[in-house]
């Protein structure tokens, strides 16, 4: 017998409360979660993390870094969707797409009908790369995924500058964070590269161009993440 998950439901999704010597059905939290999460895949974030919720980020070890990037997040999501976007730059496993994954179930929850998409920098060169040759090139797939991310409410980049692109790709890429730019919509980036060269690894502009980078600049507001690896630190 499969242990039960949820107490207050039994795992049927609603759970029985009496009010006035009467018994009524109310929609359980966790089914409420499980609709987060569906939004959350639905919006292509990574399986592993939707549904991921700011309450617990960064707050086991006391980093000040992460509370208060946890403060940034929160501003964001109550001033949403106004102000700008915003960028994270921290090393690997730093917690940089929980952190959007938190943020993007949060706007679900406060704005059900909001459209989201998540998209990792190497699925989007790789996509775009399939056009670079006129002999096969499919115009019908690109132009989709463009229109995808150039009109979606919100726009989550993830991996920004992982590899580097080709400048047919790169024009394509500067065309959509342009056309965002232009018509003022939000997106959120993450990156593991600064903007200043740390033990001479590339900066960010020299990973994505100059023209992407300002741009970015101008749409999004810059956070560092610090802090230990969470991916050392809760691996098997």
């Amino acid at each position: 017998m499969s242990k039960v998950k949820c107490r207050k439901c039994n795992d049927t999704g609603w759970e029985k409360l009496i009010k006035d010597k009467k018994e009524y059905l109310k929609k359980c939290t966790c089914r409420k979660l499980e609709i987060l999460k569906d939004k959350c895949i639905s919006a292509n974030i990574p399986v592993k993390f939707a549904g991921y919720m700011l309450e617990n980020f960064g707050t086991e070890n006391g980093d000040e870094s992460l509370i208060r990037l946890v403060d940034i997040a929160n501003n964001f999501i109550n001033n949403y969707p106004a102000g700008k976007g915003i960028i994270l730059h921290g090393e690997t496993g730093r917690g940089k797409t929980h952190l959007l994954s938190a943020i993007s179930t949060e706007i679900f929850k406060r704005y059900p009908a909001s459209d989201i998409y998540y998209i990792d920098w190497n699925d989007m060169v790789r996509e775009m790369k399939s056009g670079e040759s006129h002999t096969f090139r499919d115009f019908q797939v690109i132009n989709n995924t463009i229109d995808r991310m150039s009109k979606a409410d919100l726009l989550i980049i993830d991996e920004l500058g992982a590899s580097s692109p080709s400048q047919w790709v790169r024009d394509n890429i500067y065309y959509i964070i342009n056309h965002r730019y232009n018509r003022q919509k939000i997106t959120l980036f993450a990156t593991n590269y600064f903007d200043e060269s740390i033990d001479g690894r590339p900066t960010l502009k020299e990973k994505v161009g100059d023209r992407i980078r300002s741009r970015i600049f101008e749409m999004a507001k810059s956070y560092n993440l610090s802090g230990i690896d969470y991916r050392q630190k809760y691996k098997d």
